[in-house]
């Protein structure tokens, strides 16, 4: 396994290439002794309250309970120390800090609105302190003695009292007679674990900080569960927030305000889940458009259940004709005054649809915009952060300045909520490259976007590797170089008249950027020049 490690702030985030393990499990050299630190069905994970200084680990690949490969030693070093705090059992707060191992001890201090002040001494990696003390700024300094006199070594970033928290847990009955548990969650985590009312042992654990979702299997209807946050540490898993037991989510679904549309085709392994984090929408008037490309498997039996044990779930089957098509047999099917699209194989967080209708419905805007996730074995990487204010009005030429600018190039369709009439007036083109072609064109269209800085939407990469835009790449040249021309000349040709030389530019700029991909790059500036001088 090659191991790779990376720091965000006082956090140490490793990766490593997938083995077709089922759980890996981190050692960390810890007084010179390797000990388990953190363990995941993931190729990534993150750790907390690393020793400071000089490190290493090694990770161990286990299958059906047997170990399949070992790594290396992998040396690595901290340079700052690492605080959690948290409430313990008796709601006082515990401060729990990464050891430093030249200290004798460890010196809390303290702002009560004159500078830090010295507040409380400790000779272990933990502070527990009256959960009364109010104060709002506290440091961890690591101290030696020498010659009588304590030395401070170094000392933590700023934190204050615990602040993790979740905001919202749902509960959906799911496919196959499974439950699908969802949640919110501010603050940051290594991983979520999940407790049912009858058992004392988490019947779920992922060390994965961005989860946001679990598939629970073999439990009754009424079973109550809790989900609880934690952090990985030498001495374990310190829990740092917790919900109630919760039972089933009771939605009061009245009208269609959004439609959602997912078209489906040959899913069965994975729609369940797309479907189910929709579902945990905390948005209650949510329509769930959901179309059947003629799928050769079992998806239409799976899209039967959902329409038939919740009425926000409409579907409809069609002879196949490719994603474009169907996402505009969907938008035909939309009763919602905004419309919004979800992949069969992705997800969305629970907040995702409301934060995007509160900001375009409040400033009166035709799009909204938000980052996403891109899922791969490494973990998550945020993509379309665009450098905009947040919930206000923008004019969209901001927008089509930078689209297909370097850091820009991401033409997602389903990161966005859009003014439905004016999907229903401008659909997709029946093209290959659907969304390129698409989303300048519907974007020309708008007079106004906001823009929300808070990824909610997952594009899975993980669960199907493979995208459509991997078979393209591989067509032969004079075959992609077509489909490439019509996706251009499509979004030139029926975007806004009043925003042609914006959309010329974007062409071009696409153009260049597959110039730069192709040794045989002359037709494709060609085009460009073309397209400019029109």
């Amino acid at each position: 396994m090659n191991i790779n490690i990376t720091y965000s702030g006082s956090k140490v985030n490793v990766n490593w290439n997938n083995t077709g393990a089922d759980l890996y499990i981190i050692y960390l050299k810890v007084e010179d002794t390797f000990i388990e630190y953190a363990r995941t069905s993931d190729t990534f994970t993150t750790l907390s309250l690393v020793p400071f200084g000089e490190n290493q680990l090694f990770i161990r690949a286990y299958k059906n309970n047997k170990l399949i490969e070992e790594s290396v030693r992998q040396s690595f070093k901290t340079t700052s120390m690492d605080v959690v705090s948290s409430y313990d059992a008796e709601g006082n707060i515990r401060i729990s800090y990464s050891a430093f191992s030249q200290a004798n001890g460890y010196r809390l201090y303290r702002d009560e609105g004159n500078g830090f002040n010295g507040f409380k001494n400790s000779y272990t990696t933990s502070i527990v302190i009256n959960s009364t003390d109010k104060s709002e700024s506290y440091k961890i300094k690591p101290f030696a003695v020498i010659d009588e006199q304590r030395q401070n070594l170094c000392s933590s970033q700023v934190f204050g009292n615990p602040s993790d928290k979740f905001t919202t847990v749902t509960l959906y009955k799911s496919y196959l007679d499974n439950m699908f548990l969802s949640w919110v969650f501010e603050g940051r985590a290594d991983g979520f674990m999940v407790y049912s009312e009858y058992s004392n042992e988490p019947v779920f654990v992922t060390g994965d900080g961005k989860c946001h979702c679990a598939t629970l299997k073999g439990y009754k209807n009424d079973t109550k569960f809790k989900v609880c946050s934690f952090v990985t540490s030498s001495d374990g898993r310190i829990i740092t927030a917790e919900t109630d037991y919760i039972s089933q989510t009771q939605r009061n679904y009245s009208h269609p305000e959004v439609s959602i549309i997912i078209p489906a085709y040959n899913s069965k392994d994975y729609i369940a889940r797309s479907i189910d984090s929709a579902l945990a929408s905390v948005f209650d008037d949510l329509e769930i458009i959901i179309v059947n490309d003629g799928s050769t498997d079992s998806t239409q039996e799976i899209l039967e259940w959902y329409a038939n044990n919740y009425p926000n779930v409409q579907i409809a089957q069609k002879q196949n004709g490719g994603v474009a098509d169907t996402r505009n047999y969907g938008i035909n099917m939309a009763q919602g005054k905004y419309i919004a699209f979800l992949d069969n194989d992705d997800m969305i967080r629970p907040e995702m649809i409301k934060s995007l209708y509160d900001s375009i419905t409040k400033n009166a805007c035709k799009v909204a915009i938000a980052p996403l996730y891109r899922l791969v074995d490494s973990g998550y990487t945020t993509h379309c952060d665009l450098p905009f204010e947040t919930d206000c009005p923008i004019d969209i030429d901001k927008y089509l300045e930078i689209m297909y600018t370097p850091g820009f190039y991401n033409c997602a369709i389903w990161n966005k909520l859009y003014d439905a009439r004016m999907v229903k007036e401008h659909p997709l083109g029946i093209l290959k490259y659907e969304d390129v072609s698409w989303t300048p064109c519907i974007m020309s269209w708008a007079d106004k976007f906001c823009f929300i800085k808070t990824p909610y939407y997952e594009w899975d990469r993980k669960t199907r590797p493979e995208t459509f835009g991997n078979v393209l790449a591989k067509m032969p040249e004079d075959e992609l170089f077509e489909h490439r021309k019509q996706a251009m000349m499509f979004f030139v040709e029926n975007g806004n008249p009043d925003k042609k030389e914006y959309l010329k530019v974007i062409a071009k700029r696409r153009l260049n950027r597959y110039a730069g991909q192709t040794n045989n790059n002359s037709r494709y500036l060609s085009l460009a020049d073309s397209i400019m001088n029109s």
